[in-house]
């Protein structure tokens, strides 16, 4: 039975040539070496749950009289051979089963075939009977073993695993092979989707997919990627947000979106941000921002106990600290001016713009961009720089300055505040939400400020959209919305430190 081994890279090519001449060999001796499929009756979760130690024979006795009552299929992920037996370990979607390989029961002729070709990293179809070793461990004796793939390259060692985390991002598959734990960690996400997926559906909600080239982006203030449409001749827009498009689909009468959409944003990477995301948006009529924050809580909270099975994590905030998180108690609800206040002795409203553009300054934001920035900018700077690093545990930070939600309802009190609110969780934003501009002379006011701020250098402000605007002036119902990174939710969750860890294939620079 053959071991392969990693050392270097030598190694891995010398293995690699072993592998392709043997599959070559076996090909013109008439053999299948990838076949198209096997008939598996048990997964190895299956096979531990119907056969507890009462339920199987001896060895000595199951090996004059094995059977086929169970067959399990899965990858090599280990061999040791003694003689005229031999041992393997399998491993398929719910974990690993040991199989024993055993002449006198295979045939001389077959044994010797498959402890010569079976190597680690291969797929196998295995029949047999389970029972259980010395060790009081389950394994099944192999009546029949089929070869289903053969691979033509090794994988590392479980013990030593992958140490270098950009190979953990460019060959995920490894990752995922010898580590359970990652595995785990997007299957957890696949249940977050499903139950906000399912929350949705159960309060009328209706799932919708738009479009993610764009002639002008819009929904968020990003920087954008840029692609060429051949058969138009125009440039066109990777998706920064579906939100323009979802709020048009209820001018035509739909009252409850959602879409869980691929957006792209052409900005700087840290552990906190990808260029490549999935965000989930919803968008409810005749309801405001308040339903909102209750909706969200409710919502995340169900999909955290459904996924981890508990309401307690822990995560990690920016400087890597540790902090425990209880999400069964209430969220608290903090105004962003009474946080800006608190930390950096800032009115919103009475400070002028030069006094923000100085006290960003000395936060440590370079000059010139700051003397780019808009009003509104400026404030969220000022509030990510000195209050935002302190909102450890879950809070809701309300009613931000309209100027950085621009398509946000403006408080019919004040209207220099807007009708919103992010959940905040380990200083990281979540939840990004607000009673919808609908008022579309409103709104295009907004989109002309926003139009000059960019001509003045904000790269993030948003374009003039008269597509979108032609749409609010045909009639929009009042509307809430919400929009979240599922990366983002996920990685706190789970404790991870960066959203890549979460990402199963994320972006990595090319290898020249």
């Amino acid at each position: 039975m053959n071991d392969s081994k990693q050392t270097n890279i030598g190694d891995e090519m010398d293995e690699y040539v072993v592998r392709t001449n043997e599959v070559l060999e076996l090909k013109k001796e008439g053999e299948v070496v990838y076949k198209d499929r096997f008939d598996r009756t048990h997964m190895s979760v299956d096979v531990a749950n119907e056969f507890p130690k009462e339920k199987t024979r001896e060895f000595a006795e199951i090996t004059k009289t094995a059977t086929s009552n169970v067959a399990v299929a899965g990858r090599v992920m280990a061999v040791r051979s003694h003689g005229k037996i031999s041992f393997l370990n399998i491993q398929d979607n719910d974990g690993q089963i040991q199989i024993a390989l055993k002449e006198d029961v295979l045939g001389e002729e077959r044994y010797l075939f498959l402890t010569e070709h079976i190597r680690i990293a291969d797929f196998v179809g295995i029949k047999g009977e389970p029972f259980f070793t010395n060790q009081d461990k389950l394994a099944i004796l192999a009546t029949d073993v089929t070869i289903l793939t053969k691979a033509l390259r090794p994988i590392p060692k479980e013990h030593f695993g992958i140490e270098d985390i950009e190979t953990k991002y460019r060959q995920r598959y490894l990752d995922l092979i010898l580590n359970p734990d990652v595995q785990e960690r997007f299957r957890i996400r696949s249940k977050v989707v499903r139950e906000l997926r399912d929350w949705l559906h159960n309060h009328n909600f209706i799932e919708i997919t738009t479009r993610s080239l764009q002639s002008v982006a819009g929904g968020a203030m990003a920087e954008t990627f840029k692609t060429h449409h051949n058969a138009l001749d125009e440039e066109f827009s990777l998706r920064i947000s579906p939100e323009l498009d979802l709020k048009t689909a209820m001018v035509g009468g739909f009252e409850r979106v959602f879409e869980f959409a691929i957006n792209f944003r052409n900005e700087g990477m840290d552990p906190s941000h990808v260029q490549e995301f999935q965000m989930l948006e919803w968008y409810c009529a005749y309801e405001n921002y308040e339903a909102g924050m209750d909706w969200t809580e409710e919502m995340l909270k169900q999909a955290v106990e459904k996924s981890l099975g508990k309401l307690t994590f822990n995560v990690y905030d920016k400087e890597g600290a540790e902090h425990g998180i209880d999400f069964s108690k209430p969220i608290p609800r903090i105004k962003f001016t009474d946080l800006l206040k608190e930390h950096a002795g800032i009115d919103m409203i009475e400070t002028s713009t030069e006094d923000l553009i100085k006290k960003a300054i000395e936060l440590g934001i370079d000059k010139k961009e700051a003397e780019t920035r808009s009003r509104g900018n400026l404030l969220d700077d000022i509030y990510k720089k000195t209050a935002r690093p302190k909102l450890i545990q879950p809070v809701f930070v309300t009613h931000y300055p309209v100027e950085i939600v621009p398509l946000a309802r403006p408080l019919d009190e004040d209207p220099k505040i807007a009708e919103s609110y992010q959940l905040v969780i380990a200083s990281w934003e979540i939840v990004k939400a607000y009673s919808e501009l609908v008022d579309p002379i409103i709104q295009r006011e907004k989109f002309e400020a926003q139009a000059l701020a960019k001509a003045d250098g904000d790269k993030e402000a948003m374009d003039i959209n008269e597509e979108f605007l032609t749409a609010m002036e045909h009639g929009m119902p009042p509307i809430t919305g919400w929009g979240m990174g599922i990366e983002r939710f996920v990685t706190l969750i789970t404790g991870q430190k960066n959203l890549r860890d979460v990402v199963l294939f994320p972006t990595v620079k090319k290898i020249d």
